[in-house]
């Protein structure tokens, strides 16, 4: 494992432009497809959960261990565990937060590639990193892998990329002829930096 921190400045100086491109599903969309992962009993299961939790606060107690597990262990993850807990309960909603969503940047991850990987502007190889969170880097390291070994998409040609794409971001609600969704299957949203002078 290595730490990164800080950029030392004398460094930062010789390091050229940096896009930065925006490879996550749009939270309204996971948490819309979510929901209709849920079944009639499902929703109103959740409905009741939700309701209790917030009629049953913390105790003191629980809210001390709590602050100390997320002060003092280097290694929690409080997120992911409070996924893992909330998938037992509700495996469809698991899957859309968790699985759905490595496959999504995956695929746009790939699309980068595609689009930006082989375009050197100054003749040097790019250089493509990728920050993602803890709770994904399992599932997203295993569809990597899969996808160097052409099991996770044959050539990963822009069309095969942009069908996966859509099965992750269609809804009952939103679907692909709607220019905003097809948008999400089609381009990468980049935003760029310059270095201070």
């Amino acid at each position: 494992r290595r730490r990164f921190g800080l950029v030392n400045p004398a460094i930062a100086r010789d390091i050229n432009p940096v896009t930065v491109i925006l490879g996550d599903r749009p939270v309204p969309l996971t948490i819309l497809r979510a929901w209709e992962s849920l079944g009639f009993f499902g929703k109103v299961k959740l409905c009741i959960g939700l309701l209790w939790s917030s009629l049953r606060p913390p105790s003191e107690k629980e809210l001390k261990e709590w602050m100390d597990k997320i002060m003092n262990d280097p290694n929690n993850d409080l997120l992911t565990e409070s996924i893992a807990e909330l998938s037992k309960h509700f495996p469809q909603i698991g899957r859309t937060i968790i699985h759905e969503r490595d496959e999504y940047m995956v695929c746009k991850l790939l699309q980068t590639v595609n689009l930006l990987g082989n375009v050197p502007s100054d003749g040097r190889r790019r250089r493509i990193v990728a920050v993602v969170g803890a709770g994904h880097c399992p599932g997203m390291s295993t569809l990597l892998q899969d996808a160097a070994n052409s099991v996770f998409a044959d050539g990963d040609s822009a069309t095969h990329l942009e069908e996966r794409l859509q099965n992750l971001v269609e809804t009952r609600k939103w679907k692909i002829d709607n220019q905003d969704v097809r948008s999400l299957t089609t381009d990468i949203t980049e935003l760029h930096f310059q270095r201070a002078s």
